[in-house]
């Protein structure tokens, strides 16, 4: 019984030695696991990640494009297939912009997706072929829209002012090109010493004729030389009785030279600055103490003006 009680504080010891030893190592293994789980790289690369993909789907250009993204120690690795390599260059761009990204790597193909082994290419209908990104194209063949401006006239009589009209751009392409023009303004007749005038002539020319382009990113420049045909309009203001008072304007043959500045303000929008000088001469039938003349009236009118046109197509 002695013998009994004396070896239990042995087997105790020992089991509690052995006990000691498996807590030590069960807590060195958890330890290490929750370690692994908690990487604090690995979350960062993750956000990251989650960031350069937000990125490249809200923006208008991409967001339309399969791009998959990986980040990995700060590296973002892209991959997928772009339509141009200014998309591709633009993706880069743009992931390397986010917070957390240290470098990128890109593995972007470019333009369609060749066919599996064994997929057919389609076959064609006999219609002509139309890009897959035909939408992106910038419409330039025609725009019309209005202008507003200064007009300073050569002739005495004819009162300086404000001019309204219509604003034509044909192609916007490079070099030369056919151009068209339709410089109308309107003035009142007076008398020389500047007095308000007491009839008002609209001149509402219908030109063509050729242009030079020089175009840039977005913006172009054009000299243009335009003649034509200018039908012509009369309003009587004041028939008051005190010097010549125009009754009627005939039409006139019209040609102008002309400097314009087009800027591209969207994909369907435009905005134009111009100078151009318009000459022309036209008949005008006036009454003077009671009598009808007949004189000829030198319309030369120097145009600035500013507008915004819509492009059809």
């Amino acid at each position: 019984m002695q013998a009994y009680c004396l070896g239990l504080p042995d087997i105790t010891l020992e089991a509690r030695g052995r006990a000691m030893r498996t807590m030590c190592v069960a807590v060195c293994l958890l330890a290490a696991g929750c370690s692994a789980a908690v990487d604090p790289m690995a979350i960062a690369d993750a956000q990251a990640a989650a960031r350069v993909k937000t990125v490249l789907v809200n923006d208008p250009e991409l967001g339309g494009q399969t791009i998959e993204v990986r980040v990995a120690g700060g590296v973002a690795l892209l991959s997928g297939r772009v339509r141009s390599q200014a998309d591709a260059d633009r993706a880069v761009t743009l992931a390397r912009s986010v917070d957390g990204v240290q470098d990128v790597r890109a593995d972007l193909q470019i333009g369609a997706a060749a066919p599996l082994p064994g997929e057919e290419p389609p076959q064609s209908d006999g219609l002509p072929e139309i890009d897959a990104f035909e939408s992106d194209v910038v419409p330039g063949l025609l725009a019309i829209g209005v202008s507003a401006g200064r007009r300073a006239h050569r002739a005495a009589n004819l009162l300086d002012g404000l001019t309204l009209g219509p604003l034509v751009r044909l192609g916007s392409g490079r070099g030369f090109g056919p151009a068209l023009g339709f410089d109308w303004f309107s003035a009142d007749i007076g008398p020389s010493d500047g007095s308000p005038g007491m009839s008002r002539v609209r001149i509402k020319p219908i030109m063509a004729g050729i242009g030079y382009t020089v175009a840039g990113d977005g913006a172009s420049i054009a000299f243009s030389v335009v003649g034509g045909y200018a039908f012509n309009t009369l309003t009587v203001l004041d028939p008051g009785t005190s010097g010549a008072v125009a009754l009627n304007i005939g039409n006139s043959v019209v040609w102008r030279p002309g400097l314009s500045l087009w800027v591209d303000t969207s994909r369907r929008t435009a905005i134009n600055l111009s100078l151009g000088h318009v000459f022309t001469t036209f008949r005008l039938t006036t009454v003077e103490d009671g009598r009808l003349h007949e004189r000829t009236q030198r319309g030369d009118t120097l145009l600035l003006r500013a507008g915004m046109v819509y492009k059809l197509f």
